[in-house]
């Protein structure tokens, strides 16, 4: 063997031996190692792990963690789960794990420690294709879960959309009001039909023509054929999210006096920290569907519940 050869052989030991990952216990304590590109080879000590009971486990999956238990906790790239019980935590399939209680999916997030999929049996999961699967009427993407009445019917067209016979589904958001026979994807959020355009789950805000509350003729127009419209003049303050969604809308009530029945109303995640509160109005004709949409102001101090400024818009389906 030449020179240059031991040479290579002792750097490629060198780098093999260097970019450890996992756990070690050392004088009654566990370690976690890991490589930083930008500091190196780094071990910390885990400061609640019983070094007795500790060891590591390993799941049929490709996942790119390493996984310890002791009596008390499971842990997750030497960070300390909270709420999971370590003996009965187990691979399900596509990121998602269980343990007795609950579900959690380690796909995709933005704090480990927050990855419970809400609202689900996890003894009722059954995996689609990632990050889809399902738990009984509940639909289920990454974290998010959403309950969809025809779920049998769903199919995944990709990573972010799906589809069942009555709904178009993007991500943990139905398109209510979306054509499914007409409706095409043009973005990882966005997608028309036939009548609308689709940002974010809902009508996007330029397909509404802007009009005043004060100035508009209910009496002499006809509903049923309205184009989209958004109030651009009803509310001008600021208000509670908690203390608003549940008060009156102006607009819901003129559809009540002109023979409007409210079938439904929904309470839904818009963007960020937005909200939409969504009102189903129907007659012998059409459907309205009535939207007030509550934006979060980021520039208020989030200490005050009031930072929401609202907006009311409403567009027609057709029965």
């Amino acid at each position: 063997m030449t020179m240059k050869q031991v040479f290579f052989l002792v750097l490629t030991l060198s780098i093999l031996t260097s970019c450890r990952k996992g756990y070690k216990i050392e004088n009654n304590k566990v370690y976690y190692e890991y490589w930083n590109e930008g500091s190196g080879q780094n071990q910390v000590q885990i400061e609640n792990a019983d070094a007795k009971t500790f060891k590591s486990i390993n799941f049929d999956c490709d996942c790119d963690f390493e996984f310890g238990k002791d009596k008390n906790n499971l842990y997750i790239d030497g960070k300390t789960m909270k709420n999971i019980d370590p003996n009965t935590f187990k691979y399900v399939g596509n990121y998602i794990f269980r343990d007795k209680d609950s579900a959690y999916f380690f796909g995709f997030y933005s704090d480990i420690n927050d990855c419970a999929i809400k609202k689900v049996n996890p003894d009722k999961i059954e995996i689609i294709k990632y990050p889809w699967a399902k738990a009984d009427n509940f639909l289920i993407h990454g974290g998010d879960a959403i309950k969809v009445d025809d779920i049998n019917e769903f199919k995944p067209i990709d990573e972010n959309w799906g589809k069942t016979k009555k709904y178009i589904i993007n991500n943990n958001d139905i398109l209510y009001g979306a054509d499914v026979e007409t409706f095409k994807i043009t973005s990882s959020s966005e997608g028309k039909d036939k009548k609308h355009n689709f940002e974010y789950g809902f009508i996007k805000e330029s397909d509404f023509n802007e009009t005043n509350f004060n100035t508009f003729n209910f009496e002499k127009i006809d509903i049923c054929s309205s184009e989209p419209v958004v109030f651009i003049d009803n509310n001008d303050s600021l208000v509670s999210y908690t203390e608003d969604k549940n008060k009156p809308i102006k607009f819901v009530e003129i559809l009540k006096k002109k023979g409007f029945i409210l079938k439904d109303i929904k309470y839904l995640n818009w963007l960020g920290d937005s909200k939409i509160v969504r009102f189903t109005m129907t007659n012998r004709k059409c459907i309205c569907i009535v939207e007030k949409l509550y934006r979060f102001d980021y520039g208020r101090a989030t200490e005050t519940e009031t930072n929401f400024k609202t907006t009311e818009r409403f567009y027609i389906e057709t029965n």
